[in-house]
């Protein structure tokens, strides 16, 4: 296993490697992006050469808030304290906005200014100095737009200041109408001030008079009701009868408890009257000082008459003159209790009358307060309106008397320059150089984004990714792109670069050394569609073959071949339809390379219909020939998926190559060639990827070797010939 050192070493190659494929199609396609780019910058840099320099001149405007130093309020209704926020960012907007610039146009005549009435472009060349240049004189709702977007409010930030910019192809220009800008808005604030101060102290005026009127009319509504009902001290007298029916209250309170209290006694009375004993019990009866004194004698008496009983009978005389003294205490309690009876019946009766006294008392007093604060509320409402009246009347008065004093004082705003614009000097636009900078840059990114996006959204083999993911069949070699051929080359059929030729020499030994078993000697070469190199794939794999071997390359392309013009031959030089016709003989039909042991044997003249003739016992007869007298038979087809005549001729095959486009062929395509391949049990090898522009092949050279290709092996021995 890995360790963590070698697994992030292993990620971090990954990652590098991904990002070469992303920038390789830049690489392979620079100089189209160089070509795009410099096109774009030179575009560029000659319109921004037409372009007019304009000039922007700034001035510096102070817009602040002012709280005065005296009040000059009604209260609230005329609070004039510092201006807020957003009253002081109004003003900004307010600069800004179409009643401002129509004034300064008409002001400065801009109308007939040539700024306003000529293009944008230099009279280098007559023909862009015409462009933009007014065919009618312009008005002054037409030039507002025009004005606006030259120019520039911004507030300086933390501070009461603002600059006021404009842009102007004349740099006299520029610098009036950034001064103009100021001196408008402060005659602006000045109109405001004067239109707002006369139309308060008329407006203060009128509403004097009004509530004159008011007052007047309440003032006199309060004395007719004074008169009307009598009033000398509503308050004073309001307060007598509150007090008074607060005392009557409360005594009404204390005689109801006093009478409800003697009415329980006086109900138990009554029952009990008859029976002197049951009246005694009674806690009110009992508890009076007299009846407890003759109740006291009572008892004494008795007690002694129980003592005289035991010494004497009851004619003795002291027992008789005890008795009559008793006799005559019981008589005595007896007259005691009716009286007491009869005052308590006193009492009961007394404080029910009081109780309906007071309460009659009580009843008047309430109707008497409910009278007067009747009186004493309208006659408040009377007053509070009278000196609201007054009051008002008073605050406008004042009002009125402190603006004719305060003149041209100005409340809300102080603006002054800080500032002027002067003439600039140096121009602000066009700033040629960071345009064609920008211009430059902007068109490189643009170009490689569309390059890599192209290249990440084909659908094809053309980057290591796509063919990790690629598991139809394994990819046995990349072969790069080369160059084409210059004039002292371009007839020599063998011609590549070293790249393609060490590609091929890999391929060579892929093949050789891939498999358990010996090579195959019997090879077919295909492809999807036309035109992705399978005729250059089998010319120079055979060429690197017969550098150890003797080779037969066979083109069995008998709809369109390519080898016989490749190499400058006649069309109509006999091949192989002309063996399988039978109308020429072999050595009529092969091509002897001198140089290299290389024998070509093209397709000779097209047939009518070469599925026929690749059908024949006798194609399978040649090859069997052709095998006892070469080491490598090498076979073009035609592609998989335009006719089925690769798929005959993979069943005389020992192994077939399957060729594709690195830049064009559809993964689609590929899949459907090699479906229909797989379905007749074609001995697919493999896919060779030609044309390759954006994939490093180095990680491919040595995919195919494994621990048998360390062992010994013998090449088959080249026979002589």
């Amino acid at each position: 296993m890995l360790n963590d050192n070698q697994s992030i070493n292993f990620n971090a190659q990954n990652q590098e490697i991904d990002l070469k494929e992303v920038l390789r199609p830049l690489w392979s396609r620079r100089w189209q992006i160089v070509f795009f780019t410099l096109l774009v910058s030179l575009i560029v840099a000659f319109y921004v050469s037409l372009l007019k320099p304009s000039f922007k001149a700034t001035a510096i405007l102070q817009i602040g808030s002012n709280k005065p130093s005296n009040t000059l309020s009604i209260n609230d209704a005329f609070n004039e304290s510092s201006a807020s926020k957003e009253q002081v960012k109004t003003q900004y907007e307010l600069l800004k906005s179409r009643k401002f610039a129509e004034r300064v146009i008409v002001s400065l005549n801009l109308v007939e200014h040539q700024e306003f009435n000529s293009g944008k472009y230099n009279d280098k060349i007559s023909f862009f100095a015409n462009i933009g240049k007014r065919s009618i004189k312009p008005t002054v709702s037409s030039l507002i737009s025009t004005f606006e977007g030259r120019l520039t409010i911004s507030p300086i930030a933390s501070t009461e200041l603002v600059k006021i910019s404009f842009v102007a192809h004349s740099p006299k220009l520029a610098q009036e109408v950034a001064n103009q800008i100021g001196h408008t808005y402060l005659q602006y604030q000045d109109e405001i001030h004067s239109a707002s101060k006369e139309s308060t102290s008329q407006w203060l005026v009128d509403q004097l008079e009004e509530l004159e009127k008011k007052l007047e009319t309440s003032e006199q509504a309060l004395q007719e009701y004074r008169e009307a009902e009598g009033i000398v001290d509503i308050l004073g007298i309001a307060g007598l009868v509150s007090s008074e029916l607060t005392e009557l209250t409360s005594s009404a309170i204390r005689a109801e408890k006093i009478k409800d209290d003697l009415e329980v006694t006086y109900q138990s009375m009554q029952n009990r009257r008859k029976n002197t004993a049951q009246l005694l019990e009674l806690q009110e009866i009992s508890q009076q000082s007299d009846l407890v004194q003759l109740r006291r004698a009572d008892e004494k008496a008795a007690r002694k008459i129980f003592e005289l009983s035991k010494r004497y009978g009851p004619k003795h005389p002291k027992h008789i003159a005890v008795q009559a003294e008793l006799e005559s205490l019981q008589k005595g309690i007896v007259e005691l209790v009716d009286e007491i009876v009869i005052s308590i019946e006193k009492d009961y009766l007394n404080s029910s009358e009081k109780v309906k006294a007071t309460k009659n008392r009580l009843a008047i007093a309430k109707v008497d307060y409910l009278r007067l604060s009747r009186l004493q509320n309208k006659f408040s409402q009377l007053q509070r309106e009278v000196d609201t009246n007054k009051e008002l009347y008073n605050n406008y008065l004042v009002r009125l008397k402190e603006t004719d004093a305060m003149g041209n004082y100005k409340a809300n705003f102080y603006v002054r320059f800080i500032d002027k614009a002067i003439i600039p000097l140096n121009r602000f636009a066009p700033k040629k150089a960071l345009i064609v900078i920008l211009s430059f840059m902007l068109s490189f990114a643009v170009i490689a984004i569309i390059i890599i996006m192209r290249e990440l959204s084909m659908d094809t083999l053309n980057s290591r990714r796509k063919l990790d993911s690629f598991t139809e069949a394994p990819v046995l070699a990349i072969l790069p792109k080369f160059q084409a051929p210059n004039a002292e080359k371009k007839g020599d059929p063998y011609y590549t670069d070293n790249r393609f030729t060490e590609a091929v020499r890999t391929l060579r030994t892929s093949l050789l050394f891939n498999g358990e078993s010996k090579p195959a000697k019997i090879i077919a070469i295909t492809s999807s569609v036309p035109s992705e190199g399978k005729s250059t794939v089998a010319l120079h794999l055979a060429r690197s073959f017969s550098e150890m071997e003797k080779v037969l390359l066979i083109e069995a392309d008998m709809r369109h071949p390519t080898v016989a013009k490749n190499m400058n031959l006649s069309p109509y030089r006999p091949g192989l339809s002309n063996l399988l016709a039978k109308t020429h003989q072999i050595n009529e039909c092969i091509i002897r390379d001198k140089n290299l042991k290389l024998d070509i044997l093209t397709s000779g003249i097209s047939p009518a219909n070469p599925l026929v003739f690749l059908s024949m016992k006798r194609f399978n007869m040649l090859i069997k020939v052709f095998g006892n007298f070469y080491d490598r038979i090498i076979i073009e087809t035609p592609p998989v998926n335009a006719v089925s005549d690769a798929a005959i001729i993979s069943k005389l095959v020992e192994t077939v190559l399957y060729v594709v486009h690195g830049e064009k062929t559809k993964r689609e395509q590929i899949t459907t060639g090699l479906r229909m391949l797989k379905q007749v049990n074609a001995p697919i090898a493999g896919i060779i990827i030609n044309h390759s522009q954006s994939i490093d092949s180095d990680k491919y050279q040595n995919k195919y070797y494994n621990e048998r290709a360390n062992n010994i092996v013998k090449l088959p021995v080249r026979k002589q010939g």
